[in-house]
């Protein structure tokens, strides 16, 4: 099970890549990379935990790139966990979940942490870029 957003108004984020040069795919992917671990960070304080094996089946994956898009995942599951989509997606009215744990622990984490991920993104890049050069 994994979770996709897509980023919008990139043009800033473009510009930081301009300034970046021959550096720009590495600092991308950093920064993607850095998103992606921010995300899961949230989504782990919410997957429910009875045992711990559905929280301890969560990863980040990427960045990887196919064409022109560059895209990191966040699953759960897998052999070890292969409950963790009907986890997701019961509803409270039919699962207890202890506080702060909840349903949809992977869908709703990742799309409120990706409103200003374009912003956040530019920021890193542009960090990224002052770091190379030494500026402050």
């Amino acid at each position: 099970m994994a979770s996709r957003v897509r980023v919008k108004n990139l043009a800033p984020l473009q510009k930081a890549f301009v300034l970046a040069g021959a550096d720009a795919p590495l600092f991308a992917a950093r920064a993607l990379r850095e998103e992606a671990d921010e995300a899961f960070a949230l989504t782990q304080t919410v997957v429910p935990v009875r045992t711990g094996v559905l929280r301890a089946s969560g990863e980040v994956h990427g960045p990887r790139t196919r064409g022109s898009k560059a895209f990191a995942e966040i699953t759960y599951g897998g052999p070890a966990a292969p409950y963790a989509i009907y986890v997701h997606e019961i509803p409270p009215s039919r699962a207890k979940h202890d506080y702060p744990t909840r349903w949809k622990y992977l869908e709703n984490p990742v799309r409120e942490y990706a409103k200003g991920m374009g912003e956040r993104m530019t920021r890193r890049v542009l960090d990224m870029i002052a770091r190379k050069f030494e500026i402050s």
